[in-house]
């Protein structure tokens, strides 16, 4: 692999994005990285006289650096006494997660910079007490967006100021982290593990925020879920709502997209969990799936279509019909298939969407029909009952609706709070209920 010689030192830059604030658009907490070096510094010495001398800053810089703590914390951190700091209850919590990120970022950052030809002893610990928060914006906001300048638009800062920062954080670490594509100047494969790598910790020191605010009895604090773009919409929809209305003051943010998209996130910590319907086993060894429900695959029409309330239908009465499904390779069009194995002409699909939203009009406004499942039947019915359900026996195929985490993963009490709507919200009752009443025959 190609590396930048790392000859000139290049200075870490303290003006780009988002350095002075702990809230970001990416992140709910994310401090100050030089605050927590002279916060940990203070910890370990319980002086804030010997913190400035081991970090070779004044007393004042030190103390303005754990009074930003305190103001964004909206706590205090220490005990001040004769004879030194001493840590509060809570800053015991937030010494405990800044621990972790700092083991974590050293680990991390030795492993991208053992690419280079002399990586040398003691450089990861030193490049982990010079990163800085703008940097790991930048190097996010380019590995997600694609290039420098989406990245500089996410971030809202101009272009050049983004590219010195990611390129000051290539330098300093002495390997290449960007290459050259159609659209620009992209991440490797190296700066793309370091940065999910980077993005994790982040998140998971967002924990530090959420446990402390729960330290003072506020709720505060980000659900970051997955939604996939056809499987599990309404099951979703229904435990946030429900969540919500119990815990108005925790944000849950959704991400919608494919199962492949939302996976690279949820390694990635840019989400906490993925609803829908699960693999069985899951496709990664670094995640794991918990089945909320059954969620069988049914056949759907509009109500009043011609084979709405008939019986003894059989795949060639189906095949009469044009039929709605997404694109190959997905679980729904797979059902789909087997369906008119031996069924000869097969039914003409000439319309193919992901699109829960679009798939529900078309079926609302034509004799188009689609393969869906009881749970997206129990959702049309909360949004007008246009859909029935076509009394045809399906192949019998394993689906289920469930949550996919990452091993290992420890939720907080506010996430452990969200999986048990999940688990036991209305929605899930009405799916258990119907799946174990065999379903309602015709309008669903």
């Amino acid at each position: 692999m190609a590396t930048v010689p790392p000859a000139r030192a290049v200075p870490i830059l303290s003006g780009g994005p988002s350095e002075s604030g702990r809230k970001h658009s990416m992140f709910g907490f994310f401090p100050s990285l030089r605050c927590l070096r002279a916060f940990l510094a203070v910890c370990q010495l319980e002086s804030i006289s010997q913190a400035s001398v081991d970090l070779n800053l004044s007393q004042s810089a030190v103390t303005q650096a754990i009074a930003r703590l305190e103001q964004d914390l909206d706590c205090q951190l220490f005990e001040r006494r004769s004879k030194g700091s001493y840590l509060t209850e809570v800053g015991n919590i937030l010494k405990n997660y800044t621990d972790v990120l700092f083991v974590n970022m050293e680990e991390a950052l030795r492993e991208c910079m053992s690419a280079r030809a002399d990586p040398g002893a003691g450089a990861a610990r030193r490049m982990s007490r010079r990163i800085t928060n703008s940097q790991i914006i930048a190097l996010i906001s380019i590995k997600d967006s694609g290039s420098f300048l989406q990245a500089a638009r996410r971030v809202g800062v101009a272009q050049p100021t983004i590219h010195r920062t990611a390129r000051a954080l290539e330098c300093n670490l002495g390997v290449q982290l960007f290459s050259n594509t159609a659209r620009g100047s992209a991440v490797n494969e190296l700066a793309y593990r370091l940065a999910n790598r980077l993005q994790l910790m982040v998140r998971e020191l967002e924990g530090a925020y959420e446990r402390i605010e729960a330290q003072k009895l506020r709720e505060r604090g980000r659900i970051l879920v997955g939604g996939l773009l056809l499987a599990g919409s309404g099951f979703l929809a229904s435990a946030i709502s429900a969540f919500s209305i119990a815990h108005p003051d925790v944000n849950v943010d959704i991400a919608t997209a494919s199962y492949d998209v939302l996976l690279e996130k949820l390694r990635a910590g840019s989400i906490d969990f993925i609803v829908g319907m699960v693999k069985s086993p899951p496709p990664a060894d670094d995640v794991v799936e918990e089945i909320l429900a059954p969620d069988p695959y049914i056949v759907v029409a509009r109500k009043g279509h011609p084979l709405d309330g008939k019986y003894d239908i059989s795949s060639a009465d189906l095949a009469c019909y044009e039929w709605v499904m997404p694109g190959q390779l997905t679980a729904r069009r797979t059902v789909f298939e087997q369906l008119f194995a031996n069924t000869t002409p097969a039914p003409h699909t000439g319309i193919e969407t992901y699109s829960l939203t679009i798939l529900l009009l078309l079926l609302a406004e034509s004799d188009r029909m689609t393969v869906l499942t009881e749970s997206q039947i129990l959702l049309d019915q909360s949004l007008g009952h246009n859909l029935s359900k076509i009394d045809y026996k399906m192949p019998p195929l394993d689906a289920h609706i469930g949550v996919t985490t990452r091993k290992y993963w420890t939720p907080s009490e506010i996430q452990g709070t969200f999986l048990d709507f999940l688990r036991h919200g209305p929605m899930t009752d009405r799916l258990l209920a119907r799946v174990a009443g065999g379903g309602a025959r015709g309008s669903g």
